[in-house]
């Protein structure tokens, strides 16, 4: 049981950095079948394993997250040999490309993962949606992600990469405008009908939504759309139910009490929601007027780049002081550009919307980053709270709590 426990944890722990080697995309719309891999349903042999932890550009990675964790020669090479054999078991994962819009609704392509349980009959269709990330090598399409044990229960688990990370990395991620993220969730989602159907797969309807931190947000916002999209009739899908971790779903309430407190909890939040936002809506928000040094001469490197990640530009930003990062008009809302931002913030809050679908929200009591008042508004202010648990309790620090909200998501399947 010791052992299985230490297997797990490292999974969880190494899935959010593991980066794969280079993959050609697989295009799905219109889905490219002879790009699709084979799907083998025996388990991979002791050869196979050899070659893989000898040759595989993401094994080596994963050697070296477990050697720099301090593990010996001997615990790092039964680690990844029982990782990979439970990978190679269990599923088959490759990166993929399709058509979607921008937040302008221009045609964009974009990319994500697709995880494919061997077993050919299936519960239902994951919408796993990922937490803040800066680096590109963090984006799903680049990584191996700890939603992929939810193929363990007979699910297919697709991640779709926002706007601005993998095949799309030259733009500008728009950072909490949620219907882009929603968007590309759900055209990701309507190409899975094809790919299924050419793997003989059995054909679900029924959908799950799943995502923690901006996750939490953005899957709050894909059940909002498919609800939209079936009052419309425009879709068959089933939204079985929607699991949603400490998400920032009141950003503008989010930002009033930051403001308020002179404190961010995840500094890199600032330019991303600033400038992802300003692309968003056109509207030209000058550096200048919003951020103070370092980060106003270094913008550019650090967020545009996507080479950093979000723990490094914390650090380099040197503070969690608003007013040591952003001028003084902004943090008073005296200026037009600081009253505008606030504006499109109220737009991409969720709270208030009457969600129809079961709906499973957890948030803890001692979150440092994401503020409580996020879960708090939603419950107060949703319409119908019938099929609704808030699960609101001591569960550690953020990053922390996400481990009992998977835990809970894997168990609840």
């Amino acid at each position: 049981m010791k052992r299985k426990s230490t297997i797990l944890i490292c999974a969880f722990a190494l899935c959010a950095t593991m980066a794969l080697r280079a993959q050609d995309y697989v295009m799905l719309s219109p889905l490219d079948t002879a790009a699709l891999p084979a799907i083998p349903n025996k388990d991979c042999g002791g050869d196979m394993v050899r070659s893989a932890l000898n040759g595989d550009v993401m094994w080596q990675n994963t050697k070296k997250q477990l050697q720099r964790q301090h593990f010996s020669d001997e615990s790092v090479y039964k680690v990844m040999k029982k990782l990979y054999r439970f990978t190679h078991k269990h599923y088959v994962t490759f990166p993929v490309a399709y058509w979607s819009t921008d937040p302008q609704g221009d045609s964009l392509l974009v990319s994500g993962r697709v995880y494919l349980p061997k077993r050919r009959y299936l519960n239902g269709i994951v919408i796993a949606n990922h937490y803040t990330i800066c680096s590109d090598a963090e984006a799903p399409s680049n990584t191996i992600a700890m939603e992929s044990v939810l193929t363990m229960k007979g699910y297919a688990v697709v991640m779709p990469d926002y706007v601005g990370y993998g095949l799309s990395r030259d733009e500008v991620h728009p950072y909490l405008h949620w219907r882009s993220a929603a968007q590309t969730a759900v055209d990701l989602l309507n190409c899975m009908p094809a790919m299924l159907a050419h793997y003989g797969y059995s054909y679900p309807t029924d959908v799950v939504i799943d995502g923690y931190s901006q996750g939490g947000a953005v899957a709050l916002g894909v059940t909002r759309l498919l609800e939209e999209m079936q009052n419309k009739g425009e879709i068959d899908w089933t939204i079985r139910k929607l699991y949603a971790g400490a998400g920032p779903y009141d950003p503008a309430g989010t930002y009033l009490y930051s403001m308020e407190r002179d404190e961010m909890g995840i500094p890199a939040a600032i330019p991303l929601i600033v400038m992802g936002l300003s692309n968003a809506y056109n509207m030209g928000f000058e550096l200048e007027d919003f951020f103070l040094e370092p980060l106003l001469s270094n913008y550019e490197d650090w967020i545009l780049s996507k080479e950093y990640t979000v723990g490094e530009i914390n650090h380099l930003m040197g503070s969690t002081i608003m007013s040591e990062l952003m001028t003084e008009d902004v943090l008073t809302l005296d200026s037009p550009q600081a009253d505008m931002l606030y504006k499109v913030l109220l737009w991409n809050s969720n709270v208030g919307y009457d969600l129809q679908s079961p709906a499973y929200f957890l948030h803890s009591l001692d979150d440092e980053v994401v503020p409580l008042l996020n879960t708090i508004n939603l419950e107060e202010q949703m319409p119908n709270k019938s099929s609704q648990t808030y699960d609101i309790d001591y569960y550690g620090s953020h990053m922390a709590a996400s481990v009992p909200f998977m835990q809970y998501v894997y168990q609840d399947l």
